[in-house]
């Protein structure tokens, strides 16, 4: 990512939802600040914070929008930390969303030959807003999409964490006490139709 890009002028406004592309890229657009959970809402349902605490969470959000060689740069830097849910004891834990990324924006497929290093890449009909002239880049959710990819399947506290007390798992010989207790409902209509 570009150097001036990391520094510490932190912009106290929230990125914007859409950056035009064919404006900005010349330019070489970048912006640097925090951002609020509320601009992703599918990664807020994953987390296991609390509404309220949800925006008040450390984070920083740094991007830039370029163009090189015929073909438009999307890079971004998300660092933050937030709260899941352990698969193992249900509880939450703390994770690190420490996330660089560099995605070429395509006009069409035949820019793939450009590309060097095996770059990810985003075809700009797939993702973009076409108003006249204009190429609309969905900042948030491109970032949204990559953070959501980042994160574990499965998370787990580690093994020798003295906070994890995995879940016990219930056998059959648990549930059979269970099941007992309730009353079959087709005794019921037995009993009743015996009444008849």
């Amino acid at each position: 990512m570009n150097n001036n890009l990391v520094n510490n002028d932190i912009n106290t406004a929230l990125p914007p939802e859409y950056v035009d592309i064919t404006k900005w890229a010349e330019a070489g657009y970048q912006w640097q600040g925090s951002f609020e959970l509320s601009q992703f809402p599918r990664l807020s349902e994953i987390l296991t914070e609390d509404t309220e605490l949800q925006d008040k969470f450390p984070s920083i959000l740094q991007f830039a929008i370029s163009r090189s060689d015929g073909v438009y740069w999307f890079e971004f830097v998300v660092k933050a930390s937030v709260k899941i849910q352990c698969q193992r004891c249900l509880q939450q834990m703390d994770f690190i969303l420490d996330k660089k990324t560099k995605l070429a924006i395509l006009e069409d497929k035949s820019q793939v030959g450009l590309l060097v290093d095996d770059n990810d890449w985003l075809l700009v009909e797939d993702v973009s807003d076409l108003i006249g002239r204009e190429i609309r880049l969905p900042v948030a959710t491109i970032i949204e999409d990559e953070l959501l990819l980042s994160l574990p399947l499965a998370p787990k506290h580690e093994i020798n964490d003295v906070h994890c007390v995995p879940v016990e798992v219930l056998t059959e010989e648990d549930l059979e006490p269970i099941l007992e207790e309730k009353e079959n409902p087709f005794a019921v209509l037995a009993g009743l139709k015996a009444q008849e």
